[in-house]
């Protein structure tokens, strides 16, 4: 869609304002009145989505979609959509900072570990 079509709908919509064009980043800002959300909207997806998605988007109803998520976890940038379940799982656990796990076997291998130890110190 072209941008002054864009702009156009966006100042006829009663409940979306536009704010103003970050020209540094290349993107638009808008808020919905009734919520009170600001979106950022890069000045490509403009271009690019139908009127339809970019109201439903600004206004709530539709999640905007991300192309890409990056993180260095595994020691290198890659593109998280491409992990599976168990990875996933690995940088939620990581973002949440439990990264070790505790059960019964961890704690029966510490009380062992401590035996040794004694028995060793004995020696």
């Amino acid at each position: 869609m072209k941008t002054d079509y864009f702009f156009t709908k966006v100042e006829s919509h009663p409940d979306i304002n536009g704010l103003g064009i970050d020209l540094e980043t290349k993107t638009v800002l808008v808020k919905h009145i009734p919520t009170g959300l600001v979106t950022s909207i890069p000045k490509e997806s403009v271009e690019k989505l139908p009127w339809n998605i970019m109201e439903e988007i600004i206004t709530g109803v539709r999640e905007p979609n991300v192309l890409h998520h990056m993180t260095r976890i595994v020691g290198y940038y890659s593109r998280v959509e491409n992990w599976n379940r168990s990875k996933l799982g690995e940088l939620k656990d990581r973002i949440r900072g439990t990264y070790g796990v505790e059960s019964e076997s961890t704690t029966n291998t510490k009380e062992r570990l401590s035996v040794v130890a004694d028995i060793q110190g004995q020696s």
